[in-house]
C-alpha cells in the first residue's frame, strides 16, 4: 500500500533518482525478498511518512537490518521475562492514529527498547517487553523467535558448527590462550559472523 503510494505521486526514489520502468531503476518485490529479510524490508518502507518522499537504497535496508538487529537482540536480552500478552503503548497507538505517522512509531518501539536495556527489577522489564512485543505487533515487527531473526537463512549444522566455535574460544579464553581466542574470533569475522559480548555471555549473529 505505501509503496504503491509513493511510486504513484513520485515521491519513491532510488539512490536520489525517481524509480522508472523507463530508467531501468525498478526494484521488484521478489527479488528483494530474495535478497533481504522481509521484515526489514517492512521497516523500510515504514521509517518515512507515506505523505513524504522515501529514498530507497541498499543503505537504507541495510540500515532497517541494523535497527532490527538492536530490537531482536533485546527481546533476545529479555528471553527469561515472562510476558502473559503483548500490550500497545499509548505513543505507538497516538502515532499511527495521527495520519498514520509510522516514522514516530518507530522511533517510540526504538525508545521503549532502550528503556528495557536498562530496566532493573522484573516488573518494569516484563511491561516493557510487553510493550516493545505490543508496539510491534500494530506495524507487523518483531513477531519472530529472536533466534530465527539472527539464524535467517542459515543451515542447522553451521549453527552448530559456528556455536562449537564460540564455545571453543570461551574457553581458550578461560585458559588465557588469547591467541586462540584471536584466531577463533578473526575466523568468524572472516566467515561473516560478528561476536557481541553482554552480561548474558557471548552473542554471535551474521553480518
Amino acid at each position: 500500500m505505501f509503496a504503491r503510494y509513493w511510486l504513484h505521486n513520485g515521491m519513491l526514489t532510488f539512490d536520489g533518482a525517481k524509480m522508472s520502468k523507463s530508467v531501468g531503476n525498478v526494484s521488484l518485490v521478489h527479488d528483494l525478498l530474495d535478497q533481504h529479510p522481509p521484515e526489514a524490508l517492512r521497516y523500510a518502507l515504514l521509517s518515512a511518512h507515506y505523505r513524504q518522499p522515501l529514498d530507497w537504497s541498499d543503505n537504507l535496508i541495510e540500515q532497517s537490518v541494523r535497527t532490527l538487529d538492536r530490537l531482536y537482540g533485546t527481546l533476545r536480552d529479555l528471553a527469561d521475562v515472562p510476558v502473559t500478552q503483548p500490550m500497545v503503548p499509548v505513543a505507538v497507538e497516538a502515532a499511527l492514529c495521527d495520519d498514520l505517522n509510522t516514522p514516530a512509531a518507530l522511533a517510540e518501539l526504538s525508545r521503549i527498547a532502550g528503556e528495557a536495556r536498562k530496566a532493573e527489577g522484573p516488573l518494569a522489564r516484563a511491561n516493557l517487553k510487553a510493550e516493545l512485543l505490543g508496539g510491534g505487533e500494530l506495524l507487523g515487527l518483531l513477531q519472530q523467535d529472536p533466534a530465527a531473526w539472527f539464524n535467517r537463512g542459515s543451515a542447522e549444522g553451521d549453527d552448530i558448527r559456528i556455536q562449537a566455535l564460540v564455545d571453543e574460544r570461551n574457553a581458550a579464553k578461560a585458559q588465557r590462550d588469547f591467541g586462540r581466542a584471536d584466531a577463533i574470533r578473526k575466523q568468524l569475522a572472516d566467515e561473516g559472523v560478528l561476536l557481541e559480548d553482554t552480561a548474558q555471555g557471548v552473542r554471535w549473529r551474521r553480518g
